[in-house]
């Protein structure tokens, strides 16, 4: 296949590239900083400069491009969450995709397959026992539901139809170069990890390689279509995502973070951290993709092995 991408430099797009490249796929990527992005994944990628709040995609971009891979969008985690960072997480994602997409339109070159990101934020904070999968019915509750709701429709609505379009919406994804394991250890590490808030809400999570193999798959596979949740089978609360760590790491889980120490910690993301979602991989299953990493358990510990 030859793959175009953007958001490559990222926590799951870096992996995804290097995968790509191991199965003999060729690889470009649209990016802002050239210089950076070749540093961080080598000479065996093409590189195109494009920003893409402020222009639309370069048609020469989609020149004998089989797949588009978009995994772009501001870190919703990166900082507390003022007008300014919420205006920036929504403009890099919808108007970001929107100006891609009509790059793609304007090159008029015959893409087989589009393969966008999106979040399971998108279901709101749900009940424990509240569970959901993609034929869940949908409103925004939030912001974080409102930008991923606002984000699809872009795809939905803008995506020519003669092209086979998948949506991921993606879980909390489990890795330990990025993403919120990253930021989950550190306490466990100083000796004093413990669950956040009520420690009831739901982690719906999935392991950075099962996430890379699925947007690979659905790649490959043309009946991998529409919106597919990228969660692993095995939700579990936030208790027992901490007690689990906690054995991994061989730390204790004594020292939990109050709601109200969460809020004051981050403003508004500690939603984040808060919320939860029961989310099941329903079509995932259904297309027959079948998760290395199904038990938060065997995730945990290949990762800290």
């Amino acid at each position: 296949m030859n793959v175009l991408l953007t958001g490559a430099t990222g926590f799951v797009g870096k992996g995804l590239v290097e995968k790509l490249l191991k199965r003999k796929h060729s690889v470009k990527v649209l990016t802002r900083n050239v210089p950076r992005a070749a540093i961080s994944l080598g000479d065996q990628v093409e590189y195109i400069k494009w920003n893409p709040v402020k222009e639309i995609a370069p048609t020469k971009a989609f020149k004998n491009v089989d797949v588009v891979m978009n995994l772009m969008g501001e870190n919703i985690a990166g900082k507390r969450w003022t007008d300014k960072v919420k205006k920036s997480i929504y403009d890099s994602r919808i108007i970001g995709t929107k100006n891609l997409i009509q790059g793609l339109i304007e090159s008029k070159e015959n893409i087989d397959t589009f393969i966008s990101t999106s979040a399971i934020g998108i279901y709101g904070n749900r009940e424990e026992d509240d569970a959901v999968d993609e034929d869940t019915l949908l409103e925004p509750v939030d912001f974080l539901s409102k930008v991923c709701m606002d984000w699809e429709k872009v795809v939905q609505e803008h995506l020519p139809e003669n092209i086979r379009h998948s949506i991921l919406r993606v879980g909390i994804v489990l890795g330990r170069e990025g993403g919120a394991l990253s930021k989950m250890e550190l306490p466990f590490k100083m000796g004093g990890g413990g669950a956040i808030g009520s420690g009831k809400q739901i982690m719906s999570w999935i392991h950075v390689e099962d996430l890379r193999e699925l947007f690979i798959t659905t790649a490959e596979k043309d009946h991998f279509k529409g919106v597919i949740n990228a969660v692993a089978p095995g939700a579990v609360s936030n208790k027992v995502f901490t007690k689990c760590l906690g054995k991994v790491l061989k730390r204790p889980t004594f020292l939990p973070m109050p709601s109200f120490a969460a809020e004051i910690a981050f403003g508004e993301m500690s939603t984040i951290l808060l919320d939860g979602q029961k989310v099941a991989p329903k079509r995932a299953l259904e297309f027959g993709y079948d998760f290395k990493f199904n038990t938060l358990e065997k995730a945990l510990e290949n990762l800290y092995q």
